[in-house]
């Protein structure tokens, strides 16, 4: 099966911090989003109040034939990967906990924000995308992707080492933070080189005139930028993003120490 995901929005808010200048899509913006986005709304609008009714109903066969499997959970503090709709099933409670299931129930609508990643319920419990399933991206696989506690998320961030540098989205699902040391993994395709960073949408929000696109349209390019960030130096990963600062293009031009894009 040709899985690409669904060409997205590059870089948004942090989900939490919204009030502070992003804004939610509403009504009908909101389904004008996902036709520009995604191609059409009415999928995508059937999964989330599918899944939403199934929540809300504690269908537990239901809400497991939502999810994308393999997915990474956790069940009791412990990170777990649930591998099929039958193990969900077995394991309902621990992973749907009051806190996931009070976003997804208390979600509304017209609150419903998206960005690159996805479609978003509450701080970030809850996100769900689509894969294609051909080349032409018209037979689209919309799952749950995401289900996370955002207790952590919502504490006091703390302090993380500051790297600046190209921050590209190549190609959907994949995006990196390129600078002078090395080709740092946000997120990867399918997790392929491992889980992504946590707090993710803490990536600035890029100015179009300060993006270039790579892809013809769609969405796919390059910006410049500075994280705060932890990392696994190992494996090249940022495994967590805690704040960002959107850079024109120029600064990251002017660098020197910098790799071309």
């Amino acid at each position: 099966m040709f899985t690409r995901t669904v060409p997205l929005l590059v870089a948004a808010a942090m989900a939490i911090a919204l009030s502070a200048g992003s804004s939610f899509a509403q009504g009908k913006a909101l389904r004008d989003t996902l036709d520009s986005m995604f191609g059409s709304h009415d999928n995508y609008l059937a999964m989330i109040s599918n899944f939403q009714n199934a929540v809300k109903a504690h269908d537990t066969a239901a809400v497991a034939a939502a999810v994308r499997y393999p997915i990474g959970v956790e069940i009791n503090g412990k990170t777990t990967t649930i591998t099929s709709a039958r193990q969900f099933v077995q394991h309902y409670d621990a992973i749907m906990t009051k806190e996931i299931t009070n976003a997804v129930v208390s979600q509304k609508l017209d609150d419903l924000f998206v960005n690159w990643k996805g479609i978003m319920f509450g701080d970030g419990e809850i996100w769900i995308d689509g894969v294609c399933r051909d080349n032409t991206c018209k037979n689209v696989d919309i799952k749950v992707a995401t289900i996370q506690s955002t207790a952590n998320l919502r504490a006091a961030a703390p302090s993380g080492e500051m790297r600046c540098g190209w921050i590209e989205n190549p190609t959907p699902g994949n995006l990196w933070l390129i600078d002078k040391d090395a080709t740092w993994t946000i997120t990867s395709q399918g997790q392929a080189v491992g889980p992504d960073a946590a707090g993710v949408d803490n990536i600035p929000q890029t100015d179009p005139k300060q993006f270039v696109d790579t892809s013809r349209g769609a969405g796919h390019g390059y910006s410049c930028g500075c994280l705060s960030v932890e990392t696994s130096a190992k494996d090249k990963r940022i495994t967590k993003v805690i704040s960002g600062k959107a850079l024109p293009l120029a600064k990251c031009r002017a660098d020197k120490a910098l790799p071309k894009p």
